[in-house]
């Protein structure tokens, strides 16, 4: 496989976390998207935090696994390695593997690696494994499961910053990543000021709903007037 060159000096300062992504949970994100005539842009509801109290956001570090072509490689988990030591401070690392379940693609050894290199959190369609241990090292993980199963022999990265599609949603490079309790939305680079915006607009028309039901104002009212629920 081609990789990328390493990163510039200067990628963590562009990996950065946006202050205006604090305002973004994945169903506003979604609700913003809707607006905006993309529908169908979250991932499937059994992609799920290992914790309901992990949330990620962050641009997408894409790579793409399939079947092992070889039992014993010569050269075990070289895409992976090579994928991350590209991977960006602030980044989601993405691990499309066509919703394989042949192996755990992510456990401990992978997450102390993106811990040191201070990325954002992972996201797979596969499966996961060491749970625990991932667990007590607090580093937000979205999946569908888990097995013992190594990946070594079963699955290999062959190709990185690549688009990738999950659920029917692609996912480009650089894409926002929203992950937590209610699922994951992918929010387009291109639309990603717009959505922001959006946001910004529902959380205050939220607030003056809350405020006004509070004070006694029939819901349908209040619906009427701020056109949020």
């Amino acid at each position: 496989m081609e990789h990328p060159p390493p990163p510039n000096p200067s990628d963590a300062a562009e990996a950065a976390p946006d202050p205006a992504w604090d305002l973004l949970t994945s169903a506003l994100a979604s609700d913003a998207l809707d607006a905006l005539g993309r529908r169908r842009q979250c991932l499937g509801p059994d992609i799920r935090p290992l914790g309901l109290a992990q949330r990620v956001v962050g641009r997408a570090h894409t790579v793409h696994a399939v079947a092992a072509a070889e039992v014993s490689p010569a050269r075990p988990y070289e895409g992976l390695l090579s994928a991350l030591d590209h991977t960006a401070p602030g980044t989601v690392f993405v691990f499309h593997t066509g919703r394989s379940d042949a192996a755990g693609v992510w456990g401990e050894l992978v997450t102390t690696a993106c811990l040191s290199r201070q990325v954002a959190g992972a996201l797979t369609d596969g499966l996961i494994r060491d749970v625990s241990r991932v667990q007590a090292l607090g580093f937000p993980v979205f999946s569908r499961g888990a097995t013992p199963y190594d990946s070594k022999g079963r699955v290999d990265v062959v190709e990185e910053l690549v688009p990738v599609t999950i659920d029917g949603v692609r996912i480009d490079p650089g894409d926002l990543i929203v992950g937590d309790a209610d699922g994951v939305c992918v929010v387009p680079a291109e639309l990603e000021e717009k959505v922001i915006s959006l946001v910004r607009e529902k959380r205050a028309g939220e607030r003056e709903f809350r405020e006004a039901v509070a004070r006694g104002v029939p819901v349908t009212d209040a619906f009427r007037t701020y056109r949020v629920l």
